[in-house]
């Protein structure tokens, strides 16, 4: 395990991304403050820009930077290992993509405040300083930079009650949340002495992995983390937090709250309370492959709520009437199958679940940002019954927004298809038979809810007229490239599935 040595050209390699996105936000901040109020227009394009060119900085630090690193802690605080650069790269995409988008949401809603952009980069950086944190109590203090920063987006039509009620919602019960979490970081620490994750494993793996204490603190960490997931039953905040937010916002939370959390998850879980540590060759860790009987206990745990995340997030998606309701019900149903990769504690679990965020990252944020455009201005047209006929009228929109749910409901040749593949390959590689087939019936009934949309949009007669909303040249980009995305990694899996492997792989040797 590494010391506490620090200096600033580790610093740079290590946290880079973090201080990119720092400097990011105090200098939209100092140009908020600057900019003339008379042009709204060119005060949203001009911060919009510069998010776009800094997150494209942060994103190139990662893959050009951290990906290839030796040494990998930083103090140990933050690692850089390539699990953590993979999941900061679906982050920083999510977080691109949304920054695209929101540039044309906030004009055809006239939200021209500079604070919108701020926050998202702030909510970009805690989701990162999270993911890269190996101190329990850095996770607890990025999560809280992130959440509340994601709670003021959520209730950022102020004016608005359906979003104020919705951000409550997720502050209370995101609050709650965040007190499962700490209460079970106070608990391991005050069992094992230390916040480390690897050294948790170590000292957990000397014979106290199995006293009931411990395993109270697991499951409250992990309760903590399922509100995030939006893991049943823990899923209560999702679809009115989705329906009042800003569209742009849901999309955001949808993907890169998402995202953040299950890497969080996979880490906490996998470093320290598993074995894997014991396959790093390191004669230090070698004892920590009697935390294996650890999944004796979370595993049955894991395996009920995939599969009640699964079920209710497709049967209420089903009743919804309102686009935004379904898809929030459809974003639960979808954290369901990433834990299969999770609950099948192999390399190809955690690949599966990997490949599957980055896949869903650009699937639902095109979802998202179509539906904006539809909308026009904000809760304008957001029934299923104001889709009707538009596969006509706007060919275009129609056939993106046809791709994206296709992709959703797991149908060949979308990456949607193949992510759904490996985590139920990986479940079935352990022996979960019934789960698996039980997650697939699921998937079934979800493909009506998404086919149904598709119905309106082409095989009914239109029903009112609305006005569509402008199409922000940035947001055109982000579609395009997002369906771009859908259809490539449908056809050509593999290289992103190598990375993927590779980064799941370094969970074993980062400490």
């Amino acid at each position: 395990m590494s010391g506490y040595a620090f200096n600033l050209t580790q610093l740079w390699q290590i946290a880079g991304v973090q201080l990119i996105l720092l400097f990011l936000g105090l200098a939209l901040i100092l140009l908020d403050l600057y900019l003339p109020n008379d042009d709204a227009d060119k005060r949203i394009s001009r911060m919009g820009w510069l998010t776009v060119v800094g997150i494209f900085a942060a994103l190139g630090h990662v893959i050009y930077r951290e990906w290839s690193l030796t040494n990998i802690v930083l103090m140990n605080v933050f690692s850089a290992e390539k699990f953590a650069a993979f999941i900061i790269v679906v982050i920083l995409v999510g977080g691109l993509l949304s920054a695209l988008i929101s540039m044309g949401y906030v004009r055809n809603n006239h939200l021209a405040r500079g604070e919108y952009f701020i926050l998202l980069v702030f909510a970009l950086y805690g989701t990162v300083a999270m993911v890269q944190a190996i101190d329990l109590l850095m996770t607890f203090i990025a999560l809280e930079i992130m959440s509340l920063a994601v709670y003021v987006l959520a209730a950022f039509l102020k004016d608005d009650r359906m979003s104020q009620e919705g951000a409550l919602k997720y502050f209370l019960l995101g609050s709650f949340g965040s007190a499962f979490f700490l209460f079970g970081v106070v608990l391991i620490y005050g069992i094992t002495g230390t916040v480390n994750l690897a050294r948790i494993a170590v000292i957990l793996s000397a014979g106290l992995f199995d006293k009931p204490a411990v395993l109270i603190a697991l499951a409250m960490i992990m309760a903590g983390l399922f509100f995030k997931m939006a893991m049943v039953p823990f899923h209560m905040w999702t679809p009115d937090v989705y329906e009042g937010s800003p569209s742009s916002v849901t999309g955001f939370m949808a993907t890169v709250v998402k995202a953040g959390a299950f890497g969080v998850f996979i880490k906490i879980l996998t470093v320290a309370f598993s074995p894997m540590l014991s396959n790093s060759g390191n004669p230090v860790f070698c004892p920590t492959v009697n935390l294996a009987v650890l999944g004796l206990y979370w595993k049955p745990v894991l395996w009920w709520l995939s599969l009640l995340t699964m079920f209710f997030g497709n049967f209420l998606a089903v009743s919804q009437q309102n686009i935004k309701r379904m898809l929030a019900y459809s974003s639960i149903a979808h954290a369901g199958y990433m834990a299969l990769g999770i609950l099948a504690g192999n390399g190809d679990g955690r690949m599966g679940v990997l490949f599957y965020l980055f896949s869903y990252t650009l699937m639902s944020l095109g979802a998202f940002g179509v539906l904006y455009i539809i909308d026009g201005n904000e809760r304008c047209a957001q029934t299923i019954e104001d889709y009707k006929g538009l596969g006509y009228k706007y060919p275009g929109l129609s056939f993106l927004m046809s791709l994206f749910l296709v992709s959703m409901a797991g149908l060949p040749p979308t990456v949607g298809f193949i992510a759904k593949f490996y985590v139920f390959a990986a479940v079935i590689k352990e022996g979960y038979l019934l789960l698996a087939a039980l997650g697939i019936l699921t998937s079934a009934i979800g493909a009506y809810y998404y086919l149904r949309v598709i119905y309106m949009l082409y095989m009914k007669d239109p029903s009112r007229d609305f006005a569509l909303g402008r199409v922000a040249a940035p947001t055109a980009l982000a579609l395009l490239a997002a369906a771009l995305g859908v259809i490539y990694l449908g056809v050509q899996p593999e290289g992103l599935a190598n990375i993927a492997n590779m980064a799941q792989k370094s969970l074993s040797i980062v400490f």
